[in-house]
């Protein structure tokens, strides 16, 4: 089966719509404010995500980190490492 190369904010929607989660209440839980969510999963800020928001996001929805990491695509990490790759 393949990984869709998903975004890291469409992760974090697929997840949360897969566990029935409003972005409200994925705020609550993650300790944020909803415009937060908004903005992960429209792919804005997420670079500046902390991990403990991601490691939260994964125990409120009852997967890991390496699942979120999974969902988020290996595509996407395979990209990455070709692009280091050119720069050595």
């Amino acid at each position: 089966m393949a990984i869709k190369n998903f975004t890291l904010g469409e992760a974090i929607q697929t997840i949360r719509s897969k566990f029935k989660i409003s972005q409200h209440k994925l705020a609550e839980l993650v300790g944020v404010r909803i415009t937060t969510v908004s903005r992960w999963e429209r792919n804005q800020g997420t670079e500046d995500m902390k991990l403990k928001h991601f490691l939260k996001i994964a125990e409120v929805t009852h997967t890991t980190p390496f699942e979120l990491l999974e969902i988020f695509g290996e595509t996407n990490l395979q990209i990455e490492h070709q692009v280091n790759d050119q720069k050595l």
